[in-house]
């Protein structure tokens, strides 16, 4: 009896640092494509981070280069910041202490899951358009 109540411990106790863990692997990779994209188009990728995020693009370039992250990083932030209902700024410094962007999400209790399926979605349909 005392091996399955075991297991379950570590299930319970493991599944959300591997949860996390996959959270940090997707935010890193949703930076990725939103750096390639924006290389390609950065008009476009400006427009479909603005209808994200409801933030002016001029707005996000100066938050960009303001803070030295990519358009991708900049997109981040603020998909945290709406989550966990705080400022960019905020979120910003979480990052710029040293923080992995999966590790601001965590300490946000903030899943992009939903974040980045809705903006790879919207790249993919303005690719087809």
């Amino acid at each position: 009896m005392r091996v399955p109540a075991l297991i379950f411990l570590m299930i319970t106790l493991l599944s959300p640092a591997i949860a996390w863990a996959d959270d940090s692997v997707a935010i890193n990779k949703l930076i990725s494509e939103i750096d390639a994209a924006a290389k390609t188009d950065k008009s476009r990728m400006l427009s479909i981070i603005t209808i994200n995020t409801d933030v002016a693009s001029t707005t996000l370039e100066r938050e960009k280069a303001r803070t030295g992250f990519t358009l991708g990083e900049v997109y981040v932030a603020h998909s945290i910041a709406l989550a966990a209902r705080k400022s960019f700024d905020q979120v910003a410094a979480m990052k710029a202490e040293g923080h992995t962007w999966g590790k601001v999400a965590q300490n946000n209790k903030v899943s992009l899951r939903g974040a980045t399926a809705s903006i790879k979605e919207l790249m993919r349909s303005k690719k087809s358009e």
